[in-house]
């Protein structure tokens, strides 16, 4: 028995030895186990099945932000075979067929937006959207989810319309209105009106025109960008002098016009020029030749910011 023993402590004493030596030659751990590749997403099973988009909102559960931008659901899509997809395409007033590309996992490129899928049953779809640049996907915050119903639950099972499911919610309604009091408290808080302010000329001598943005995904211009920032062209005719101004101004809750800050390159005659287009917006022109009907979101009329560009043609 007595030689066990000796035999036991050498064998723990060895152990100690070594794991002294390891640790003090920190000997490099074991690699890790490859991950598990990704299953691909597949739309095969819902192919020929159309489904309607009934809901559209940021992570925080809102469709708004606090800068005025409301989410709108738009999709009405139909998977097809051979990577397609059939979407409606709410410009053209028709439906068109665009690619789908499966990236890698639930990562998809429909109709050149770039989704992760959340959830794909028979009868609803639940996307993220992505912001996908350089190929590489940005996981950032505030994301945008996406919610589509098959057009038959919608009708067979929840009995119920497309459109109605879109109705606007209370909580939404909640956020909305305390956006609108910040603003009209506040305008350091104003925001874009989803219904821009609208401005009439009440004189011979002014000509107004809204001037709507032309979408250009590529270079940064959407739709919502025609109501965030309104862009109006105004022209006086008679006019003390020739002048054009391209300035930032604020539509107050009851219609009266604030100067903001100039928009153009100023480089000469700084002072006088932001004087004039102060005057010109305030007690000027633009208050006594036309009237001022102020922006609204959701029916609420409140403080919103339009973009004006004013020429003078001396008369």
């Amino acid at each position: 028995m007595s030689h066990y023993r000796h035999l036991h402590k050498y064998i723990v004493l060895f152990s100690i030895i070594c794991l002294s030596i390891a640790c003090h030659r920190r000997m490099p751990a074991p690699p890790p186990l490859p991950p598990k590749p990704e299953l691909l997403i597949s739309f095969k099973s819902i192919e020929g099945k159309e489904y309607t988009e009934v809901k559209r909102v940021f992570n925080t559960g809102y469709v708004f932000d606090s800068g005025g931008y409301e989410l709108v659901p738009l999709w009405k899509i139909t998977f097809l075979p051979d990577d397609s997809v059939r979407i409606y395409s709410p410009k053209l007033q028709k439906y068109v067929i665009c690619p789908v590309t499966i990236d890698h996992g639930s990562v998809a490129s429909i109709a050149w937006s770039w989704v992760r899928v959340l959830k794909q049953t028979p009868d609803s779809l639940l996307f993220r959207v992505l912001n996908v640049s350089s190929q590489h996907v940005h996981e950032t915050k505030p994301y945008v989810l996406m919610t589509l119903y098959r057009n038959d639950y919608i009708k067979n099972t929840l009995h119920t319309t497309a459109e109605k499911l879109m109705r606007h919610r209370s909580k939404d309604s909640v956020f909305v209105q305390n956006l609108v009091k910040q603003a009209n408290a506040d305008y350091k808080q104003i925001f874009g009106a989803t219904e821009p302010a609208v401005f009439t000329s009440i004189s011979p001598n002014l000509q107004v025109k809204r001037i709507h943005a032309k979408v250009d995904r590529l270079n940064g211009v959407f739709e919502e960008d025609d109501y965030l920032s309104p862009n109006y062209e105004i022209t006086i005719h008679k006019a003390y002098a020739d002048f054009d101004y391209y300035m930032l101004v604020m539509v107050d809750e009851k219609g009266k016009l604030h100067f903001m800050k100039s928009i153009n390159n100023l480089f000469a005659d700084v002072e006088y020029k932001l004087k004039a287009m102060k005057s010109i917006t305030e007690d000027g022109y633009l208050s006594f030749y036309m009237k001022a009907a102020p922006g609204k979101t959701w029916g609420m009329p409140h403080a919103s910011p339009v973009m004006i560009r004013v020429k003078g043609v001396k008369g």
